[in-house]
């Protein structure tokens, strides 16, 4: 069976990257249609760099999740619980006072980030705490979730049903803008939104390949390699391939 996965997970991958382009590059061509002139080459280097370095970090921090789960035994609620901590305290003695104290050229020439004023906003006004608590608690489920998947299954796998995210997030914002009000939403862009839209179909059928959901004949061999496991079925069952465990998978 191994010889299957190894392909069709190949495939499945490669899939996903070239949804995850196709979005992207629609992004790209759509904010640059859209005229804005305020970004010069070298910013948009930087915003490119920031963010591959961004995912960098981020699949580090998957694959040691990874090695503290499955190598050290390690419970998810209590990977989550360690990460909040450190993270606490990390926002609170470096990145805060940083966003506070550094210099800025926005409106306000102080501050970029004003932690005092937003908790004297959460205080004084009930539905900022209220959406904040709401933030904590999803954040929190979504980490307790995305660990359980890793843990059962493979960090590969819950980065690939993770970024099926945004299919999610695109469809709700049509949702809104077409069946609640133009105010709010999204407007699908009869420019790129097609691009857009192939490349979220792009994505979710190589999850469903990698994550063997769906099987298609044509990516499988027509006869197993030598020790593979499997035996061929020519009888009843022209080309399907039956393995010695004993399960069927027709093909």
């Amino acid at each position: 069976k191994q010889w299957y996965q190894r392909r069709v997970r190949g495939i499945g991958m490669g899939i996903v990257m070239i949804g995850l382009a196709m979005v992207g590059l629609s992004s790209v061509l759509a904010s640059g249609s859209s005229g804005s002139g305020d970004v010069t080459h070298g910013q948009m280097v930087l915003g490119i760099v920031l963010i591959l370095l961004a995912q960098l970090v981020s699949a580090s921090q998957m694959v040691i999740e990874e090695i503290f789960i499955k190598k050290h035994n390690v419970p998810p609620v209590q990977v989550v619980g360690m990460e909040g901590c450190f993270g606490v305290l990390f926002m609170s003695l470096l990145v805060l006072p940083i966003c506070y104290f550094a210099p800025s050229t926005g409106p306000m020439k102080s501050l970029h980030d004003d932690a005092i004023d937003a908790l004297a906003q959460m205080y004084n006004r009930w539905p900022i705490m209220i959406f904040g608590l709401m933030y904590l608690l999803s954040i929190a489920f979504y980490n307790f979730f995305g660990l359980s998947v890793t843990k059962s299954l493979t960090a590969v796998h819950r980065t690939l049903i993770d970024a099926c995210r945004t299919i999610l997030v695109w469809a709700i914002d049509l949702f809104i803008h077409y069946a609640i009000t133009t105010d709010y939403g999204e407007k699908f862009d009869m420019t790129y939104g097609f691009l857009q839209l192939g490349g979220f179909v792009m994505l979710l059928l190589g999850t469903l390949l990698y994550n063997e959901i769906i099987y298609i004949a044509c990516i499988a061999s027509p006869r197993p390699p030598a020790g593979s496991g499997y035996t061929e079925i020519s009888a009843d069952f022209e080309g399907s391939q039956l393995p010695l465990d004993g399960s069927l998978r027709i093909g």
